[in-house]
């Protein structure tokens, strides 16, 4: 796996904190520790698969991706958790390494919150209780849906899914009709993300750009009318 920078917890930028529109700083429990939202770089790795889980993440603002390597070196990125998004609750619960490696692939505010404090508070604090099983169920709501995508969904449909995803964490003020990004994933990565193989993914980028909804240009892609786009993302 290739090299990545690794941020130091203790610096940063503090933001503005919220879940699914609701202020995070509500609840008093978590505030109270004086846990500030942190700036991370894209191409940060957050945590490490096999590691003994320390802390969970809380996603804020941005997208952060998960690979698993499988014992013969093979990666695989199976996954793109986004704001209001929790990072290794899981592994912390059951006190398991995490399964996975997370890496920001955009610039994202996280805020952590130490492993012994979040098991005190999920034991102790009947809403925070409350707040851990809403998560993880808006979470098991999204995967149902991401699992209906790859039956019902077409592969062009999927990609431009994602392609929204990467939109919708541009500043609000920084969004257009016609917009340029510079998507940080490898061309293998995006195809795992939509459980097609590379070639397949070339095709559909082939189409797209043949009816000028997007092009390249200089290693960023322009999306022509985001518009265009709208009509193929009935998922929140």
């Amino acid at each position: 796996m290739e090299a990545r920078t690794h941020a130091t917890l203790g610096m940063g930028t503090e933001t503005n904190r919220d879940v699914n529109g609701l202020p995070f700083s509500t609840h008093m429990r978590w505030s109270a520790q004086s846990v500030p939202s942190r700036e991370f770089p894209p191409y940060t790795t957050l945590f490490l698969q096999g590691a003994t889980p320390h802390g969970v993440f809380y996603i804020e603002r941005g997208l952060v991706k998960l690979i698993h390597m499988s014992e013969n070196g093979q990666e695989l990125a199976f996954d793109l958790p986004s704001r209001g998004s929790l990072l290794g609750a899981a592994s912390v619960v059951v006190q398991e390494p995490y399964p996975f490696t997370a890496i920001t692939v955009t610039n994202c505010a996280l805020s952590r919150i130490t492993a012994d404090l979040f098991l005190h508070l999920a034991k102790t604090d009947e809403e925070f209780c409350w707040y851990l099983h809403e998560v993880h169920s808006r979470e098991v709501h999204r995967k149902a849906k991401q699992l209906a995508a790859l039956k019902h969904l077409s592969a062009r449909q999927r990609f431009e899914r994602l392609l929204l995803q990467f939109l919708s964490s541009v500043p609000t003020h920084e969004r257009q009709n016609s917009m340029k990004i510079r998507l940080p994933l490898k061309h293998w990565e995006i195809a795992q993300l939509i459980g097609i193989r590379p070639e397949h993914l070339s095709r559909v980028l082939q189409q797209i750009k043949q009816e000028g909804v997007l092009r390249e240009e200089d290693g960023c892609m322009i999306v022509s009318d985001v518009r265009k786009l709208r009509s193929t993302d009935d998922c929140d």
